[in-house]
C-alpha cells in the first residue's frame, strides 16, 4: 500500500514539475512571439506611411506633368 502511495506521490510531484517547467518555456515563448509581433507592426506602420508619402508624391508629379502639358498646349 506504502508503495502504491509513494508512486502515486512521486506521479503527481512528477507531473507538476513538468508542468512548471513548460509553463516557464511557454511563457518564455509567448514573450519572444510578443516581440516579434510587435516588432511586425511597427515594420508594417511604418511601410504604410513610406507607401502614402509615395502616394503623394505621384500625385504631385501626375499634377506637374498635367500643368507642363497645358503650358506646352498654350505656347503650340
Amino acid at each position: 500500500m506504502a508503495f502504491i502511495l509513494a508512486a502515486l506521490g512521486g506521479v503527481v510531484l512528477g507531473g507538476g514539475l513538468a508542468a512548471w517547467i513548460l509553463s516557464s518555456r511557454w511563457k518564455q515563448q509567448v514573450e519572444v512571439v510578443k516581440e516579434a509581433l510587435t516588432e511586425l507592426a511597427e515594420k508594417h506602420q511604418q511601410e504604410q506611411q513610406q507607401n502614402q508619402a509615395l502616394k503623394q508624391d505621384l500625385a504631385d508629379t501626375r499634377y506637374q506633368l498635367g500643368e507642363a502639358k497645358k503650358d506646352l498646349a498654350a505656347r503650340s
